[in-house]
């Protein structure tokens, strides 16, 4: 049973990813860690997909330059990038179920191909791809993100084992969309997996349109499960396929996640990814409020943002306070974490403060 009692003569906080964040200098780096090469053709100095007509996979037309979805983000924004490519889409050939051969163990890498190199002023380029493992319980088959290494193809594994593959080559990985998949064991594939591979750093809280809002349910049943002891952190990203979709399906810069970053570099990046230090943004029919600071001392919790129209904290996935400053001795969960909303369904979430 949880200890309710007063915490008096001791700090509540026993884990806060953004103790050590200044943030008047630090650099809020708008990121995409879920993106897929285009279908079709783009317009890179276009905030919506462009052109509008729809063009279906292996449509007759060129296929576009990974390069001109690069330039795209970047003319929108942003800052870091992971092209990360289905591990059975190859060169604009769809291969999905088919036998693994060698030709598909590749990724989207290196920009260079595209003649995009990641230099002063230019996006940060983060090697990744898009893989899929097999589970028992959740629709066999889940997708894994993985960033930061080589590997171009699960070749048929567990979701265990190919995290663990991400893993020994030096990558860190998400889970992308949990949400979608049908979860009749409950989480348990999920705790096994986030046990035994602490490089799987957290779950995609947001994903486009926010297309699977039971995303923030599963994130919140795992902050519990595992509290301080084995933080995961939120995600959110676009998943966005560089091809048209009608207005309300539209993905391009919808959701994203915001990294608090201390070096402008990969290494920088993924540090960052590891330490927790971001919070994820859903853009709804607006742009969602820019965190300005969230500061924690022995009695309260504080988030600042201009932007926000209201603030509600989150605990043990409840609604448990709202308004910008939260008195923590008073508060029992294992842990809260902030939503600031703006106009249009905008939100911006926090990752979480771990609490004693």
């Amino acid at each position: 049973m949880k200890d309710t009692r007063s915490r008096a003569g001791s700090s509540p906080v026993t884990l806060n990813p953004y103790a050590a964040v200044d943030w008047e200098t630090t650099d809020q780096c708008l990121s995409q860690f879920h993106l897929h090469e285009p279908r079709n053709c783009i317009d890179p100095e276009s905030a919506t997909h462009d052109p509008a007509g729809e063009i279906a996979d292996g449509g007759d037309r060129e296929r576009p330059s990974p390069g001109h979805l690069i330039d795209k983000y970047q003319f929108a924004g942003y800052s870091a990038l992971a092209v990360t490519e289905h591990e059975y889409y190859v060169d604009g050939t769809k291969h999905k179920g088919e036998p693994f051969f060698e030709e598909l163990d590749v990724t989207s890498w290196p920009w260079s191909q595209w003649e995009r190199h990641g230099g002063a002023g230019d996006v940060i380029p983060i090697q990744g791809a898009e893989l899929r493992g097999t589970v028992e319980g959740i629709d066999e088959r889940h997708d894994i993100v993985s960033l930061d290494n080589d590997l171009g193809h699960g070749r048929g594994q567990s979701l265990l084992q190919v995290a663990a593959e991400i893993d020994e080559r030096g990558g860190v990985s998400f889970l992308p969309h949990p949400g979608r998949y049908p979860q009749p064991e409950g989480l348990e594939a999920y705790v096994e997996l986030f046990e035994r591979v602490d490089t799987v750093l957290g779950v995609e809280a947001f994903n486009a349109r926010d297309r699977y809002p039971g995303c923030r349910d599963i994130w919140d049943e795992l902050l519990v499960e595992f509290g301080s002891q084995r933080p995961i952190w939120a995600f959110a990203n676009d998943d966005y396929h560089a091809r048209p979709r009608s207005p309300e399906n539209e993905r391009f810069d919808r959701s994203r996640t915001v990294l608090l970053l201390e070096e402008r570099s990969p290494a920088g990046v993924i540090d960052a990814l590891r330490a927790g230090r971001s919070y994820v943004q859903y853009n709804g029919d607006s742009i969602a409020p820019a965190i300005d600071s969230i500061t924690v001392n022995d009695v309260r919790a504080r988030i600042a943002s201009s932007e926000a129209t209201s603030v509600q904290w989150i605990g043990d996935g409840e609604p448990i306070a709202t308004g910008t400053t939260l008195p923590l001795r008073d508060v029992s969960s294992t842990y809260v974490r902030a939503e600031a909303s703006g106009p249009g369904g905008a939100v911006s979430c926090t990752q979480p403060l771990f609490l004693s």
